[in-house]
């Protein structure tokens, strides 16, 4: 869990001018999300200003969103919102999607069965997908796959078109990108079957660094604002 900073005497004077202004903006952003809530004032309000993203994007003179962002393992995912990407993901939970929702929660959505893709812990609403993903997923449900599985179907070019809340909509897919390994784990990477979110696909080895590791180009899931 990030700290953002350690105390208020510890900020230098650019931030700690700004501190008044940050609290009353900071408290202002929360009483808007908390409403009548006591359960989330309760929650909110005990939150730690040294651990808050949004407070110390206050401090240092950046303004609240027009409404919250999607959060990345429980923290608010600015990025996603303000830099253009795309933008990596690691963890995405597909298991869950599609599958039928129990008669309560099912009345509550309004929906028979289970809409979100979970980014990096954070429900998102699938629009759409490609065949390629419908394959992928078929897959991902029976449990019956090997790592060759994985390898083809990822290279098929699985995608989805993803919306957090009131958002614009992302664009979820495949890229290659580079990543570090050290040689004591790289034959256990390479046969590597993830049975979660395939996050590892059709590997391969480019090379040795000079201090020793191993660097090696994966398939890896992105996500990014096309629309």
């Amino acid at each position: 869990m990030p700290t953002f900073f350690q105390s208020k005497d510890s900020l230098p004077p650019e931030l700690l001018a700004r501190w008044d202004r940050a609290v009353s903006e900071y408290d202002r952003v929360l009483r808007e999300v908390c409403g009548d809530s006591e359960t989330k004032d309760l929650f909110f309000y005990n939150a730690i200003r040294e651990k808050s993203a949004l407070f110390w994007r206050l401090l240092n003179g950046k303004e609240p969103l027009l409404m919250p962002p999607p959060t990345s393992y429980s923290y608010p995912w600015y990025e996603i919102i303000e830099e253009p990407g795309p933008h990596q993901v690691g963890d995405i939970g597909f298991r869950a999607y599609g599958k039928p929702l129990g008669g309560e929660l099912a009345a509550l959505r309004g929906m028979d069965h289970e809409d979100h893709l979970f980014i990096n812990q954070c429900g998102w609403t699938v629009l759409s997908h490609n065949a390629a993903a419908q394959e992928m997923l078929d897959a991902l449900q029976s449990g019956d796959f090997t790592l060759a599985d994985q390898n083809r179907l990822m290279a098929a070019g699985p995608e989805w078109i993803v919306q957090y809340r009131e958002w614009p909509a992302y664009r979820l897919f495949v890229q290659r990108y580079r990543r570090q390994t050290l040689p004591r784990f790289l034959d256990d990477t390479l046969r590597l079957v993830d049975k979660a979110s395939w996050t590892w696909t059709n590997t391969v080895v480019i090379g040795e660094r000079e201090d020793g590791g191993v660097e090696l180009e994966s398939d890896g899931w992105f996500l990014e604002n096309r629309f």
